[in-house]
């Protein structure tokens, strides 16, 4: 029955330290919330320009260069179909010409 006694009153004796700690803190967030905020400032010359980021600008590189390869294929495959027009409308004129001289 002692060692009850003894350990509520350890665990009653621990719990009032809790509660002390647990009041110290409340009072240091309640200061802290009751603190008047600093005026916010109109100006904006405090602060510098946002600048972009080494990731925004990577992007951009990126998608620039994207852009270039996709127009530069679509200007060699109309390139390479003007050639192909051309070269079979050659072809088609001398086989053309081939056969009716054949008659």
């Amino acid at each position: 029955m002692s060692t009850d006694l003894t350990q509520a009153v350890a665990d009653a004796r621990q719990a009032e330290d809790q509660a002390a700690t647990i009041a110290q803190i409340l009072a240091v967030v309640q200061a802290a919330q009751a603190a008047p905020a600093p005026a916010a400032c109109s100006c904006s010359t405090h602060a510098p320009a946002p600048r972009r980021s080494a990731g925004t600008t990577a992007a951009w590189i990126a998608g620039g260069a994207a852009c270039a390869c996709v127009l530069t294929g679509l200007f060699l495959a109309v390139a390479l179909v003007a050639v192909a027009v051309t070269v079979g409308g050659c072809i088609g004129y001398l086989l053309i010409r081939e056969i009716r001289k054949g008659k």
